[in-house]
Parts: structure tokens; C-alpha cells; sequence
């Protein structure tokens, strides 16, 4: 996942409620990383999952990894 998918994610997550924007990135990558291939299921199987954080839980869809 690139720069410009995670800085997506992070502005849908800052419009649902207040956090602090690099803890949440952190935590966003971090589960990325540890949860690589059951996002991968989920996103494939439900065309979402769910991303939690401290901040609250964020859902990625399949249309938030889409790049112009």
C-alpha cells in the first residue's frame, strides 16, 4: 500500500473523529504489516475489513487502494 492510499484512509478516519493522525498511521501500517493476508481475504471475500486502531475502528474497502 502506498503513501497516497494511506493518506486516503487516514482523511476518512480524521472526518469520523478526533485522533492523533502519525499514532493512528503508525497503527494503520503496523496491522497492515501483521495482518497482511487476512485483509487480503476479507477485501476479496466482503470487499472490505476492518482496520482497528486506538483512535477507533476504520474500514478500508477494495475502492480506497484505487489509484488515478
Amino acid at each position: 500500500m502506498g503513501g497516497l492510499q494511506i493518506e486516503n484512509m487516514l482523511n476518512r478516519m480524521e472526518a469520523g473523529a478526533f485522533f492523533n493522525q502519525e499514532q493512528a498511521r503508525r497503527e494503520v501500517v503496523d496491522y497492515l504489516k501483521s495482518h497482511m493476508s487476512d485483509v487480503a481475504v476479507e477485501l476479496e471475500k466482503r470487499g472490505e475489513t476492518v482496520i482497528p486502531t486506538s483512535s477507533g475502528s476504520f474500514r478500508l474497502t477494495k475502492e480506497d487502494l484505487v489509484t488515478l
